[in-house]
């Protein structure tokens, strides 16, 4: 169990490469918002689900292929096919992406489930703390991509190990110290 957690890089080193991915979400995430709610004034859902499904399939998995192209101090990250270093392309930097956010996205959930029980413990009502979405919808667009991706930049880090470790299907993902 605690092999799953041992990683050739360092804690800071995996969040200088969660920064990597997380702050070009956050800009372009910013201006998605202010650009729509600036034109539009609200959000319609299918509007959204098109900018979610873009940056899923687009977006996310070129933000992966730039985090492993990246030059850093210390180490650099490889995409090894059948033992040998190759370019890392649209569909291994797609599996990564995956497993980098289904990964989050659970511990993302377990971290909510034990803020809301503390919250209840300590009788919070979170709901009482910021304006609705009627209210002020681009605060609230911009505060809950600030706070999904905050979460992910700890988050990052801690599911880092499981990119190195998992042979995906053709390929591996390895960190080479210079």
């Amino acid at each position: 169990m605690l092999s799953l957690f041992r990683c050739v890089l360092t804690f800071r080193e995996r969040m200088q490469l969660a920064w990597r991915l997380v702050w070009p979400a956050v800009v372009l995430d910013v201006i998605w918002s202010t650009v729509v709610y600036q034109i539009y004034g609200t959000i319609p859902p299918k509007a959204e689900l098109l900018f979610v499904i873009f940056y899923l399939i687009l977006i996310a998995p070129w933000l992966v292929r730039r985090m492993m192209r990246g030059r850093y101090a210390g180490f650099r990250l490889l995409t090894l096919v059948d033992g040998k270093e190759a370019p890392m392309g649209y569909t291994e930097s797609f599996k990564v992406m995956w497993l980098l956010s289904w990964r989050t996205s659970v511990c993302m959930l377990l971290a909510l489930f034990l803020l809301s029980l503390f919250g209840r413990f300590l009788s919070v009502q979170l709901s009482s703390l910021v304006p609705t979405a009627e209210e002020a919808p681009l605060f609230n667009a911009i505060g809950l991509s600030l706070l999904e991706n905050g979460a992910a930049l700890v988050l990052l880090p801690l599911v880092m190990p499981g990119m190195f470790h998992k042979q995906y299907q053709g390929f591996r993902v390895a960190a080479q110290r210079l």
